[in-house]
């Protein structure tokens, strides 16, 4: 850039005065051309973290993993949890406000994120008006066989079935609605989203699109850690609030292409519900950028793996009876799968421990932590 000429009679300025004169000159142009000394007028102004959460936690997709997430981060920073009374609200009825522990006039929750059965009235009782609500869903051809897996013992419509293969032979044989424990056994996201049964299949789109107004992110099991880049990013919080390891977990178990289908038609509604987020996820994750998302990917998992390095035994999850220290040995359902858990390596240190102590924690043990530090007393048995 050519400096003006001084006018006549203008005194000539000293080396040191020239030097300051082109420095001010030069700042001005940069920032006019959005240089260092000015941010960008396109960026993006600074994100707020939030910290009122709604995290509707569905059966069998992931949800266990989340709810150690925010147990983490709501206690490192001293929030309020809606926290049960035991370990779930009255589920598999609707949620009711006067299900939270410590719910009353004035009382005031920031993270609620234990298993319910959606009931959208009653949680704006307990949680403030800003909070964001986000969920997780679970391709029901996958999950079906988890479901029959797990609740084996609690729905009758599995437990009196031989096998999978036998129920889906002939669902209807095994199948009576109304029956308690059988919504397990039936379109078990639509249950717990608290959807109403629609009378046409014209009624489903409508439905799912209200629902998406109250839910601006669901996640999906199939894309974890992609699904927690885009939750990071929506909540604004620091890259390892998404540390975690893989909990409540049963090994891998092969379901075939024909009990996919099956299942999948046999929880239509469930297989409605997880097309429409599966688009809407997609259509979010293109708006982020999927080079931007498999970058910062391939970081949560090199964190995972450093982590797992650093924390556990063998590296990874083992058996329940393979674990010492019984606050990190995960629930048994009677009569379902072997659910893995965590042991920690000998020798960490006192901080090193509390971290890895923390990750490795199943979803009860860490319930009652929460509430000994909020109520100072301690909780009693599952339920």
């Amino acid at each position: 850039m050519k400096l003006p000429l001084p006018p006549p009679g203008c005194r000539r300025l000293s080396p040191l005065g020239v030097a300051l004169g082109v420095f001010v000159t030069l700042g001005f142009t940069l920032g006019l051309l959005g240089g260092p000394f000015r941010r960008s007028p396109t960026s993006a102004p600074p994100c707020r973290p939030r910290s009122h959460v709604v995290f509707l936690k569905t059966h069998k997709t992931g949800g266990s993993s989340l709810v150690n997430l925010l147990s983490r981060y709501g206690e490192s920073r001293r929030l309020r949890f809606a926290l049960p009374h035991r370990y779930q609200f009255g589920y598999p009825a609707p949620f009711r406000a006067e299900r939270v522990r410590g719910f009353g006039p004035g009382a005031r929750f920031d993270i609620l994120c234990h298993h319910m059965r959606f009931h959208l009235a009653e949680v704006q009782r307990v949680m403030p008006n800003d909070s964001f609500y986000f969920s997780i869903v679970r391709d029901p051809g996958t999950l079906g066989e988890s479901a029959f897996s797990y609740f084996r013992a609690a729905a009758p419509a599995f437990r009196n079935s031989p096998s999978l293969d036998a129920f889906l032979a002939s669902p209807s044989r095994f199948f009576r609605p109304g029956i308690r424990g059988n919504h397990y056994a039936r379109n078990l996201q639509w249950f717990d989203f608290g959807l109403p049964e629609p009378t046409n299949p014209e009624e489903i789109p409508k439905i799912l699109a209200r629902l998406e107004r109250v839910f601006p992110l669901v996640l999906l099991a199939e894309s974890f850690d992609e699904s927690l880049v885009l939750l990071r990013h929506r909540l604004c919080w620091p890259r390892d609030s998404v540390d975690l390891f893989p909990h409540n977990s049963r090994g891998s178990h092969q379901v075939s292409p024909a009990q996919i289908q099956r299942l999948r038609a046999w929880n239509s509604l469930d297989w409605a519900l997880y097309s429409h987020f599966n688009r809407t996820f997609w259509r979010q994750a293109e708006e982020f950028g999927l080079e931007r998302l498999s970058r910062e990917v391939a970081e949560i998992r090199r964190r995972r793996r450093f982590l797992a390095g650093k924390c556990l035994r063998g590296g990874g999850p083992v058996p329940a009876q393979a674990i010492p220290d019984g606050n990190l040995r995960p629930f048994q359902p009677p009569g379902g799968g072997k659910i893995l858990g965590f042991a920690l390596k000998e020798g960490l240190g006192e901080e090193e421990r509390e971290l890895c102590g923390r990750l490795a924690m199943p979803e009860l043990p860490y319930k009652d932590l929460l509430e000994r530090r909020q109520f100072g007393a301690q909780n009693g048995t599952a339920g």
